[in-house]
């Protein structure tokens, strides 16, 4: 049996940058906030309110980037990088709730419409969209190789289609006098937030219930290893993410002779890494005649 594995160091790049993205989110969360309370806008107030969603949510990612550095112990022989696919899970969760809240409100403002000061709304507005690229644009690069800042980002970027839509309502409130905008903006921030928060959960769930690595074929992978010199065959062949980059795989592989075990041990694990990408991995050699190769045959039907 071989056990190839490629220890990963965790950068501290992910921790620096939700540090910062959670500093500028904090700092605006609150200009909002005062903002949308002083001009009576509830785009603002509920871009705010998303932006304190936010906090809590760079909060746990952060928490998370943290717990995922620890080495693995007796307890957790992965390590505790599954506890950014949780936080990534949350996260996706708080963002549908967040809109259950904004929806009624609007519902009841698209009714009873409010007076709003447009042009202090338009400003307060640009300014939380600067700051939500900002947290974006330091956010971004991690994010692609990182699930948990993927959600962090996912969070920034419909803060951003918050403050944008916030704008547009200042403008046609300020221009056409329809103070319905305010109102339908904020439901259609709510569209943004149901789209970005399902892509998330989805991805985090998939993580969660062990499936195959989105860009990784499990049939592929059957094929290039029956395909090495020696193997007759092969099963049980599983293959899951520890998390969003973290690629694991374990199989059995059949060989016509003992002495293609070594061989095909190191031919596997040498495929695997440099074709598939996945560097860690479990395989175990069996010899044909190896009892643990009947299991994939199927039972002959009992004599009646």
């Amino acid at each position: 049996m071989s056990h190839d594995h490629d220890h990963h160091h965790h950068h501290h790049s992910p921790v620096l940058a939700l540090s910062w993205a959670l500093a500028i989110t904090a700092v605006f969360f609150v200009v909002e906030l005062i903002g949308g309370w002083w001009t009576g806008s509830l785009a603002l107030i509920s871009d705010a309110l998303h932006m304190g969603f936010d906090l809590t949510a760079l909060g746990l990612g952060l928490f998370a980037a943290r717990m995922g550095r620890k080495p693995a112990d007796p307890k957790r022989t992965f390590g505790y990088q599954r506890v950014e696919v949780l936080a990534a899970l949350i996260n996706g969760v708080t963002l549908i709730l967040i809109t259950g809240v904004i929806l009624r409100e609007a519902y009841g403002r698209y009714f009873s419409p409010h007076d709003i000061k447009a042009k202090e709304m338009i400003v307060i507005a640009v300014i939380g969209l600067l700051s939500n690229l900002a947290a974006g644009a330091v956010l971004y690069r991690s994010s692609r190789s990182n699930i948990n800042l993927r959600g962090a980002f996912l969070h920034v970027l419909s803060d951003a289609l918050g403050s944008l839509g916030a704008v547009v309502a200042g403008v046609l409130v300020l221009e056409t006098s329809w103070r319905q905008a305010d109102a339908v903006v904020s439901a259609l921030i709510c569209v943004g937030i149901v789209v970005t928060s399902y892509w998330l959960v989805r991805d985090s769930v998939h993580i969660l219930l062990e499936g195959t690595p989105a860009h990784l074929e499990l049939e592929q992978i059957r094929a290039a290893l029956a395909a090495l010199p020696g193997v007759r065959s092969v099963h049980d062949l599983h293959l899951w993410s520890v998390t969003r980059g973290t690629e694991s795989m374990s199989g059995h592989l059949v060989v016509t002779t003992a002495e293609h075990t070594a061989p095909t041990l190191r031919a596997g694990a040498k495929l695997l890494k440099e074709k598939f990408g996945i560097t860690h991995v479990t395989l175990q050699v069996e010899t044909s005649g190896h009892p643990e190769c009947e299991d994939t045959i199927p039972p002959p039907d009992e004599p009646e």
